[in-house]
């Protein structure tokens, strides 16, 4: 889909679609495609008289594919994190190219700041291609603002499932949470890493994007230089991009927490196998003994002789319990 914004003394005009669109740049200052098809791509590369990079050379991650010049345009690609609010979030590329008094921007997966900034847009009288540009990168970075407390929401959540202090263990209860409340807080803490290593990935191709277009001699086509517009957008990332670290962090503690946690539990079940084995041990010794195949064995010729070894054997067993209850082993 192509979709084409026009200034005029009326004020901000948008076309979508191939029929109606203007034969020249004119009064043009964006133009938007998403997902293009042949056509679409073929009509803005002759409008523009650039060659348009394509998916495959929008996903390189080498810096010199994904920020240069070429044909008298500023051609910078980046990655935002988009779908959050789905089970498949995914890293979206978005191109921006700045040439004469137009901004080109591309892009193959649909997104709620461009969304969000059209509606904002069609509302105005008058722009340019500076203000556009601008506005659409503190749009996205709003974006991944609020992604991000989003993610520092579900971390807290998380934090007090697994240490808050209804979870403290206390005398003759147990109200810790069970290795399977553990293992459901690890797959989310996973879930949650990987989704902020990506966001970190994809706010750091930001930030050298906005370094690049704020860059005054990276293109000697350009015709004003963005680097005090783009300052306040430059120090809003790099604020994420703490926040995203200071997250991380965040994240091994309680990973480490959490893999400690689970480590408590299974040493308390293999103490319960150990302290069986202690308590039953001495039984089994007297029982061993009265088993003995002598001729001679001590009360095997009286009446009480039996429970005389089965007291003996309860008395052996309850013992060491107390001893254990004593120390506090138990």
């Amino acid at each position: 889909m192509i979709r084409i914004y026009t200034q005029s003394e009326k004020g901000i005009s948008r076309t979508v679609g191939m029929e109606d669109q203007p034969d020249s740049l004119g009064a043009v200052f964006w133009i938007d495609l998403l997902t293009p098809s042949a056509e679409e791509l073929a009509y803005a590369e002759k409008l523009c008289a650039i060659e348009m990079p394509t998916k495959d050379e929008m996903r390189e991650i080498e810096a010199t594919s994904r920020l240069y010049c070429e044909d008298g345009g500023r051609f910078m690609t980046t990655t935002v994190l988009s779908r959050v609010e789905t089970d498949e979030p995914i890293i979206a590329e978005i191109t921006f190219i700045l040439k004469g008094r137009q901004l080109i921007t591309i892009r193959h997966t649909d997104s709620y700041s461009f969304r969000v900034f059209s509606h904002q847009l069609l509302r105005t009288q008058d722009t340019n291609r500076d203000l556009v540009f601008i506005g659409l990168l503190e749009t996205l970075v709003d974006r991944q603002a609020d992604v991000l407390e989003r993610f520092g929401t579900d971390l807290d959540a998380l934090s007090k499932k697994v240490f808050g202090t209804h979870h403290t263990r206390r005398k003759g209860r147990r109200e810790d949470p069970d290795t399977d409340d553990l293992r459901d807080a690890l797959e989310e803490l996973g879930r949650v890493g990987d989704l902020i290593t990506r966001q970190r990935d994809a706010l750091v191709n930001l930030l050298r994007m906005i370094t690049f277009a704020g860059n005054e001699d990276s293109c000697m086509s350009a015709h004003d230089s963005l680097y005090v517009p783009l300052r306040p957008v430059s120090r809003d990332v790099n604020s994420l991009a703490e926040y995203a670290s200071f997250l991380s962090n965040k994240i091994n503690f309680m990973l480490d927490a959490v893999l400690g946690l689970i480590n408590i539990e299974q040493n308390d079940i293999f103490k319960v196998f150990t302290i069986m084995s202690v308590v039953f041990l001495p039984p089994t010794l007297i029982a061993s003994i009265f088993g003995m195949n002598f001729k001679y064995i001590p009360f095997l010729d009286t009446e009480w002789g039996f429970w005389f070894s089965i007291v003996l054997m309860g008395l052996a067993g309850i013992l060491p319990l107390i001893i254990f209850k004593i120390k506090r082993y138990i």
